[in-house]
């Protein structure tokens, strides 16, 4: 019974005893050592010692200021040393002679204060920070080549070295933009760059991401993509006003000539003034609204074109209004679709419809500077009844087409005018004598045929034009 009351309050001594220990601080090191060397560490004040298995170091205190660590075995073990209010943690890991030699090799190659190399049974491993991609490709270089020595060794070496600005100075030079204080990029890991953050416009953030194309190849795969992760405060949409006009060659002519050749008055009112170029002849008649270039930009269109069509020498086909997002495709058509037969197999005739007339395809980008891009493909086609084939009793015609593909770059309000695309149209006239047309052989010499050519010009007038909001 006093055996047992005294266990009880011994217990309760220990547990009152511990509750009122104060928790030594302690500090964790790695160490390592070779196997059949020593490392002598400064512990002063030392208290006391313990090694966790014997077999793989061993220690000797020198006093109370120094403590040996010997390597007996490779492997692992903990060594703990009190220091007064203090003790300290060692992970000790005895390695072999080879590794550590490859360790020390290593160490000495490799010039970066911020990267470590430790030695862990079988494998080296180096660890740290350095401070860009092309100090991360030196060091990679550099154990690229004991990789061969190191597997010969049956070792293995580990790249744990981290890159504190993997993209250089790409993110300093973006900050440059004005308006792009809140952009940052970032690697995916898989050879791509994105670009994140936000912008007032869209103008800013393709000003951004044009910036970003220049400079981040070096940082990118080679099937590596820039990604927009930008948002923006307004949307942005380009308003294309399209006129398409049928001219006669007086209508080209001065299309060619008298674009620039309006002056506007304070009233708001116009005159048109002398040609400030000559003009060049065509003696074909064609393409006139080409003569001064392949293009020609100009924001005194209206004048020339008001008088153009007065005085008869023009005429509208169409008038559309395409309003899309920057990078998006805009169309219209007009004209029509004439059915062919084809053949669907085992004997099957199908229909299918080719359309024709006066087409145009656009696709407008908003560039960083405010201009616009315009990727214009037009087309014109007409019927072909004389070059046609006869299928099965059914006339398929032949199509007259003219079409034209080109990339411009105007401003805002500016007008683009695309020239030199033919129309021609062919009339068979047929007059006949009632009756005697109609006698076989003999009926020929009471008929007449004419034919009348038409051919015109089609000249496309776009002007894009930013709608933000």
């Amino acid at each position: 019974m006093r055996t047992r009351l005294f266990g009880v309050v011994l217990a309760a001594v220990i547990a009152a005893l511990g509750a009122t220990a104060p928790a030594l601080a302690e500090t964790v090191s790695l160490l390592s050592v070779q196997s059949g060397h020593s490392v002598l560490l400064q512990t002063p004040g030392l208290a006391r010692v313990a090694v966790g298995d014997g077999r793989i170091a061993g220690v000797l205190p020198i006093g109370t200021s120094q403590l040996v660590v010997n390597g007996k075995a490779p492997g692992h073990t903990t060594v703990f040393v009190w220091l007064g209010g203090h003790r300290m943690t060692y992970e000790v890991t005895v390695s072999e002679q080879n590794m550590d030699d490859l360790a020390q090799m290593l160490r000495t190659s490799i010039d970066e204060p911020g990267v470590q190399v430790e030695s862990f049974r079988d494998s080296v491993v180096v660890r740290g920070t350095v401070a860009d991609g092309a100090h991360f490709t030196t060091l990679s270089d550099i154990l690229n080549r004991f990789d061969g020595y190191a597997k010969s060794q049956k070792y293995t070496i580990v790249n744990a070295v981290t890159v504190a600005h993997p993209l250089g100075d790409l993110q300093k030079d973006l900050a440059s933009v004005p308006g792009a204080d809140d952009i940052r990029v970032d690697p995916d890991g898989k050879g791509n760059v994105i670009v994140s953050g936000h912008v007032h416009d869209a103008q800013t953030a393709q000003a951004v991401l044009e910036r970003a194309k220049g400079l981040a190849g070096p940082y990118l795969a080679a099937d590596g993509k820039l990604l927009d992760r930008i948002s923006t405060d307004t949307t942005s949409q380009i308003d294309v006003k399209v006129y398409v006009l049928e001219v006669d060659h007086t209508a080209l002519s001065n299309l060619g000539v008298q674009l620039q050749s309006a002056i506007f008055q304070g009233n708001n009112t116009y005159v048109l003034g002398q040609p400030s170029f000559p003009a060049v002849e065509n003696p074909q008649g064609l393409g006139g609204a080409l003569k001064i270039g392949a293009f020609f930009r100009t924001i005194t269109l209206a004048p020339t074109l008001n008088l153009l069509m007065t005085e008869g020498h023009a005429r509208i086909l169409s008038s559309p209004d395409l309003v899309t997002l920057p990078g998006n495709n805009a169309t219209f058509m007009v004209g029509g679709s004439i059915p062919i037969p084809v053949s669907t197999g085992l004997g099957q005739i199908g229909i299918q419809y080719e359309p024709f007339g006066v087409q145009l395809n656009v696709t407008p980008t908003l560039l960083g500077s405010g201009a616009v891009e315009a990727k214009i493909t037009p087309d014109i086609s007409d019927l072909d009844f004389q070059d046609g084939i006869n299928e099965n009793g059914f006339v398929v015609p032949a199509l007259h087409e003219s079409k034209l593909s080109t990339d411009v770059i105007t401003q805002p309000g500016e007008s683009i005018i695309m020239g030199g695309m033919v129309r021609r149209v062919q009339n068979k006239f047929i007059n006949k004598i009632p009756v005697l047309s109609q006698i076989p052989i003999l009926g020929k010499l009471f008929q007449s045929t004419r034919y009348q050519n038409d051919q015109s010009d089609v000249v496309f007038v776009m002007t894009p034009t930013v709608i933000t909001r």
